[in-house]
């Protein structure tokens, strides 16, 4: 039995002065991302070495093979590691070009959706970029990047390819500020496209808009789509400015209240159209 017992003694001081020296192997960083396995093979081995403790040196082979099963090598947990830090900064790399592409592709069928409008127009008009200003709670006017020299007057109509985005409210010789229709200084003459009511849309100052001005029995829904009437001249007739969402109608009142979701798309803005001095194209 002594002899059994120092041979076991011996062995477990050989293993554990083994896996000690696996240990100070894994250094810096891939000792941190390493330990979780590590953590998990120590476990495995105290487990083993329970179920082998009082049965003896016979058990020693049958505990090594075991070991060796369950047991992950330094280098290949570095390798594993290193292969998914690569895999991973290829993922983010891609991800990175599908976004620009996503945004290319959306900015692509934006303007083409916006040349087909200005072929439909009948008006001079010329191509605008935001260049500062984002429609908030605190702003409802941007930069653009045209100016006098390129046609664009004060009271000049700004539009993209969904709706009516503003008007100019400044022009310099080369950018421009515009007033959003959601400004509570802003007012355009609209005409509902369904019944044919007329109405004047204000801003608020606020992500909605209100129609004013239309007597209460009037024939108006929520879901109605109102456009420009063209009756200012200032913007092209039947261009859509927003949608009814919501109707108050109070006994006693003369006008109803109702808001309007505009058409535009704020937060996304990006190639417009201005209108040059509304001229129209001979």
């Amino acid at each position: 039995m002594g002899e059994k017992r120092l041979r076991l003694t011996i062995f477990l001081f050989l293993f554990f002065l083994s896996l000690s020296g696996v240990m100070a192997d894994l250094k810096g960083k891939a000792l941190m991302k390493a330990l979780p396995p590590l953590e998990w093979a120590a476990g495995k081995l105290y487990l083993l070495a329970n179920q082998a403790k009082g049965k003896g040196i016979g058990e020693a082979e049958n505990l090594i093979q075991n070991i060796k099963s369950h047991f992950v090598s330094a280098k290949q947990l570095q390798k594993e590691i290193q292969e998914k830090e690569r895999l991973q900064k290829k993922i983010q790399k891609l991800n990175r070009k599908l976004t620009t592409y996503r945004e290319a592709y959306r900015e692509n069928k934006k303007l083409k959706a916006l040349l087909r409008v200005k072929d439909t127009l009948g008006y001079k008009t010329v191509g605008a970029y935001p260049i500062g200003g984002s429609p908030s709670p605190w702003s409802n006017s941007i930069v653009i990047n045209v100016g006098i020299k390129d046609g664009v007057d004060t009271g000049s109509a700004v539009l993209d390819d969904l709706g009516v985005v503003g008007i100019v409210e400044e022009a310099y010789k080369e950018w421009s500020k515009v007033t959003l229709i959601t400004d509570p200084s802003f007012s355009i003459h609209v005409v509902d496209s369904r019944s044919g009511v007329i109405g004047v849309v204000k801003g608020t100052g606020r992500k909605w808009c209100t129609l004013n001005y239309v007597v209460e029995d009037r024939d108006v829904k929520p879901g109605d789509l109102l456009v420009t009437s063209g009756m200012a001249g200032v913007y092209p007739k039947g261009y859509p400015v927003g949608t009814v969402v919501e109707i108050e109608r109070e006994p006693g009142n003369l006008f109803m209240e109702a808001w309007v979701k505009p058409q535009v798309r704020f937060s996304r803005l990006g190639y417009l159209l201005v209108v040059q001095s509304r001229r129209k194209v001979p």
